[in-house]
């Protein structure tokens, strides 16, 4: 289908051209007739169409504007330099308390020979940072859940966990 209207087209290197590159990494490409069929070595380009300029230009005035009022931080009213600390405070402290949250629910369940995580995709770099916070959680198995090493570890670290915390507790 995208080969039919031309967004996904196949491109070859140009056979006038000798002795510029090699076939895996050619420096002169020509596209291949349409009715070529895919292969797994072919070299394929993605065409996107080209934007509306109104838009671009919008986006560009406002990427302008967000700039100059970021260099004139000196100049904003107190009550919003306030506002922005406030929400990158807040914002920082949800970021540490969500990993160390991670962390101590992950530990607390290995012991019962499961992986549960909150946020599974937490630390994965991805353009959007909602990507970080979906899903919600995961749930497996670990494969070593009733091997009897995994068990006598998890046994023993378990107890010195709860040894920890007692000691932790007293009152001195």
């Amino acid at each position: 289908m995208m080969i039919l209207y031309r967004t996904f087209i196949q491109i070859r290197k140009d056979p006038r051209i000798v002795q510029a590159g090699n076939e895996k990494t050619p420096k002169y490409l020509v596209p291949e007739k349409p009715t070529a069929p895919m292969t797994e070595t072919g070299i394929y380009m993605l065409m996107e169409k080209e934007g509306d300029k109104k838009t671009a230009g919008l986006y560009l005035g406002l990427m302008i504007f967000a700039v100059l009022a970021l260099m004139c931080f000196r100049l904003w009213p107190l009550w919003l330099k306030k506002g922005i600390w406030y929400v990158s405070f807040y914002l920082l402290v949800f970021l540490v308390v969500t990993a160390f949250l991670r962390v101590i629910l992950w530990g607390f369940f290995y012991h019962f020979g499961l992986e549960i995580w909150l946020f599974p995709n937490y630390w994965i770099d991805s353009n959007d940072p909602r990507d970080s916070f979906l899903p919600v959680w995961s749930a497996e198995k670990r494969e070593d859940m009733f091997e009897i090493r995994s068990i006598v570890f998890r046994m023993i670290s378990g107890s010195l966990c709860v040894y920890m915390i007692y000691q932790f507790c007293q009152d001195e």
